[in-house]
């Protein structure tokens, strides 16, 4: 996962952990794009967690899908944004500009590959914790 350790480099002032599983975990589609989905989340937890956050990408097989998760434990979104979440040019955070190097089209590039590679994604989000999860069918394990 190399996404995460890009964000370390672009974010040191968070605390980036990793989870993964023993074997590898392999995803049919296009690698850079599914990395794109990846250092979007990831890039989106940075901008919006203060200093000091944690955030914690894992990837896991569940169900035949591969799950990848990516957590943090900043304040969290209002409920009533978390369903725009995923629109163009959606900012939860109205003073944000892209002076602040926030467009507005991460998690809708995020949501458009995910769904490109026949896949979801959500957001479950409170004050204090918020976690994308993202689901990609057909893994396949390294031996």
């Amino acid at each position: 996962m190399d996404a995460v350790s890009d964000a370390h480099v672009a974010g040191p002032e968070h605390h980036w952990q990793l989870g993964l599983p023993e074997v590898a975990i392999r995803v049919p589609g296009d690698a850079a794009r599914l990395h794109q989905v990846v250092a979007n989340l990831l890039a989106n937890a940075r901008v919006h967690t203060p200093p000091g956050s944690t955030v914690t990408t894992t990837l896991a097989v569940d169900a035949g899908s591969a799950v990848l998760t990516v957590a943090d434990d900043g304040p969290g979104v209002p409920a009533e944004l978390q369903p725009e979440m995923f629109e163009r040019f959606a900012r939860g955070d109205s003073s944000r500009s892209r002076a602040h190097g926030s467009t507005g089209l991460g998690l809708a590039i995020v949501a458009a590959v995910v769904e490109a590679h026949h896949g979801t994604v959500e957001v479950d989000s409170r004050p204090g914790r918020t976690v994308f999860t993202v689901r990609l069918p057909n893994p396949t394990a390294d031996a």
